[in-house]
């Protein structure tokens, strides 16, 4: 697609480079994983099942099935933590121009430009943002199977929470609450 690699290398013309915490960077960065793969997740059809097996027998001898949503299947979500990160080239680091907090946001939702990009200040850095999907692929290798265990509970209430600040512990705790 055209608009978003090139809206990229404009904002890296226009846009001064600032440094970030790298913990900052590495939690919205989390944060923003977990929501793609979220994302992807609740866009597959619920009907859809698949058969899935183990290498355990029955009393019978017979191999013991069940069936279980495609998108909580571990080959469906193997598949997607393969691809995620490349998503994070559509993503951009920025600034509230309010309180000045970083924020990875995608720079098209939808197909349209983000509502938020009025309210933000990008920030380009000399890499053209490949640090983003570099992190992603670290926290990806670093916890897939916990990931897809996670996902695959259904509990997607306070799964960011539970990755981001309990799991990699990427995203700080303030007075017993999770800044995210």
């Amino acid at each position: 697609m055209f608009f978003p690699k090139y809206l990229c290398m404009v904002f890296a013309l226009l846009m001064p480079c600032i440094a970030f915490d790298s913990s900052n960077l590495k939690c919205e960065v989390c944060c923003r994983l977990v929501e793609e793969i979220q994302r992807n997740v609740s866009s597959v059809d619920p009907t859809n099942i698949v058969q899935v097996s183990n290498f355990r027998l029955d009393g019978n001898g017979d191999q013991i099935k069940q069936t279980v949503p495609l998108a909580r299947s571990q080959l469906y979500l193997t598949e997607v933590m393969d691809s995620v990160c490349e998503k994070m080239n559509d993503y951009v680091r920025a600034t509230f121009k309010k309180n000045g907090t970083l924020t990875v946001m995608p720079l098209l939702i939808d197909g349209k430009m983000n509502p938020l990009m009025s309210e933000v200040e990008v920030v380009q850095d000399s890499d053209l943002n490949k640090s983003l999907q570099y992190h992603c692929e670290d926290i990806v290798d670093d916890i897939e199977e916990d990931l897809i265990n996670m996902i695959k509970s259904e509990d997607d209430d306070h799964i960011v929470h539970s990755i981001c600040t309990d799991v990699m512990q990427l995203c700080p705790r303030k007075n017993n609450k999770v800044e995210l």
